[in-house]
């Protein structure tokens, strides 16, 4: 079961206010009377990543509260293992083979195969689970971890300093958005999450080191090029926008507007929420007064 431990939802920047040019994606309102800091994150990293920049730290220091995507901290390995197999599993009379087409899962099982990998073991369970699975090794090939990601040291270190700690949502919500790409959007199938994820994966091979690069460098233009090239070429692709990101994003300003008015907040998510039109700054421009330098 060591494949599944380590499968981590990977949804990906936040909501903004001024940007650090040539620095970690990390704003603040104070310039407007404000006490509160909004921070892109990276899911997963190498490490140049392994070390929280003194200027996160210093927001974390700064802020009564922390507000995360899911706090792990309050969900065991066990407990994760377990929601995770409540919700990937596949009926007990239907295997993996079944749902996907032959073409489609002879690509499956070669690439598995180019790991040393048998795809028997994951007859039991949903394609949103293998495409994750393909997802997570082509990144440990490359040397990326969970324990490196930003997430998992804002985390570490807010808990540290003793700061409140809030999850925007539970394990069992980030989990069963997978689920919900295929029920409530019936035009995409198995296969075409499989091929989108196995087209990935080739043709974005240099994605994750981008990724990391610009987010050194708080480079939004990089991230919204991002979006634009992966969330926009194929009808797995719009479902995943709408149930990863956009719906995602109108629900955290619901939550957040109260607790950025009344509470020292630093709010840390995803790069990719914090980009497109349908993005955490523009759906918070009414609410906030938002300002952002340099064209952004």
């Amino acid at each position: 079961m060591k494949t599944y431990q380590r499968i981590r939802v990977t949804a990906v920047l936040l909501l903004g206010l001024i940007l650090n040019v040539n620095a970690e994606p990390l704003w603040s309102n104070k310039q407007s009377g404000g006490d509160d800091w909004l921070l892109g994150t990276i899911h997963l990293g190498d490490d140049s990543l392994s070390t929280l920049p003194s200027s996160i730290k210093m927001a974390i220091d700064s802020v009564d509260i922390v507000i995360i995507e899911t706090d792990l901290s309050r969900v065991s390995p066990s407990d994760q293992q377990r929601i995770l197999m409540q919700y990937a599993s596949l009926p007990a009379e239907v295997t993996l083979k079944q749902t996907l087409s032959e073409p489609v899962y002879k690509q499956a099982q070669q690439y598995f195969a180019n790991y040393g990998v048998n795809i028997e073991q994951f007859s039991h369970f949903k394609p949103w689970l293998v495409a994750l699975s393909m997802v997570q090794m082509s990144y440990a090939k490359l040397g990326l971890n969970a324990e490196n990601g930003i997430d998992n040291q804002v985390q570490k270190y807010a808990l540290q300093q003793g700061k409140k700690v809030v999850g925007l949502e539970t394990y069992h919500q980030q989990i069963n958005f997978f689920n919900q790409i295929i029920e409530q959007f019936p035009e995409v199938t198995n296969d075409d999450l499989i091929l989108d994820t196995l087209s990935e994966i080739k043709h974005f091979s240099d994605l994750p080191q981008v990724m990391i690069t610009a987010w050194h460098n708080g480079d939004m233009q990089v991230f919204e090029k991002i979006y634009r090239d992966t969330l926009g070429t194929s009808k797995f692709d719009a479902a995943a926008e709408q149930i990863l990101l956009i719906n995602r994003n109108h629900n955290w300003v619901s939550e957040l507007e109260p607790v950025l008015n009344q509470q020292k907040v630093l709010v840390a998510v995803g790069t990719l929420h914090f980009v497109g039109d349908k993005g955490l700054p523009l759906l918070l421009k009414d609410k906030f007064e938002l300002t952002a330098p340099n064209g952004y």
